[in-house]
């Protein structure tokens, strides 16, 4: 019997993004437990509290193998934990290294989301994305860039932390630029819930005057008036994944292996207009008759 370890960040809840990872805690289960395995999970505040839960993991012996996410350009996470004799699995990119993972494209999720918008008509499709220290909020980041010059759409973006109020922040400084958006993607749902509100704050409508699109699902996406347009990353399929790739590796150590995640689908719901009216200027850039 097997135990894998995996290590949550407690940032997830206050954010509202709880049921990603608990449905990834249940698929993850679910594959484990069914043949005969157990899954360790710990909360863990910051990174440095996470490796030394994995360390602590390792000197016991409580785990046989761990699950590693949210990597950094560059992260030396996977080299440390290598150290500590812990065999592990990616929840990466695919552009990142040759270890066993569960691959998830974000470059090609959010150009998949920007044709599917440009398809509704969209043609001012703002993102506020993640700190672009993160690997996966700078490839989404990029990848919008590149489908709007590509286009010869308006380049609108801001960045956010993830935050609510960095969400409502950033949603305000796209509403005041010189092209307001018709729609807005988020990188997360506590940061779409809270443009929402910025939008209806402003004097707007969602989604008759800007739409809202959140990476992310929740119960709080699904309860909001009217419901939020997500993309769905099919949680509980990657705990699936992660499993089945986790066990297959402690079978034959010796070989990486990786699985592509399927690419999440868009669920337009209440907050996504087809076919909205033209873009047009904010109201602190329209010309005075």
């Amino acid at each position: 019997m097997a135990t894998i370890g995996i290590t949550i960040p407690e940032s997830v809840w206050s954010a509202r993004s709880e049921r990603f990872y608990t449905q990834v805690l249940h698929g993850l289960e679910d594959t484990a437990v069914s043949r005969g395995h157990t899954v360790l999970s710990h909360v863990a505040a910051s990174r440095t509290e996470e490796l030394e839960v994995m360390r602590r993991w390792a000197e016991r012996g409580m785990v046989d193998l761990v699950i590693l996410k949210d990597l950094l350009d560059e992260d030396d996470l996977p080299d440390q934990v290598r150290r500590l004799g812990l065999p592990f699995v990616v929840i990466g990119d695919v552009h990142q290294g040759e270890f066993s993972s569960v691959t998830v494209d974000n470059a090609g999720t959010m150009r998949r989301l920007l044709e599917d918008l440009h398809g509704c008509g969209h043609r001012a499709i703002g993102h506020i994305g993640g700190p672009t220290h993160l690997l996966h909020s700078r490839l989404r980041r990029e990848a919008h860039q590149a489908f709007v010059r590509e286009a010869g759409l308006p380049m609108l973006c801001a960045e956010g932390d993830y935050s609510s109020d960095s969400g409502a922040a950033a949603t305000s400084a796209l509403l005041a630029g010189p092209q307001r958006p018709t729609v807005l993607v988020f990188d997360n749902d506590a940061m779409a819930i809270a443009g929402a509100g910025q939008v209806i704050a402003g004097g707007l409508r969602v989604p008759e005057d800007v739409s809202i699109v959140a990476w992310d699902d929740s119960p709080a996406c699904q309860a909001h008036t009217p419901p939020l347009a997500v993309l769905d990353h099919l949680p509980h399929q990657l705990g699936i994944d992660l499993a089945r790739t986790g066990l297959s590796l402690l079978e034959d150590p010796g070989a990486a292996v990786r699985l592509a995640h399927e690419v999440p689908r868009l669920l337009p719901r209440g907050t996504l207009l087809e076919h909205p009216a033209p873009a047009c200027l904010a109201p602190s850039q329209v010309p005075i008759r």
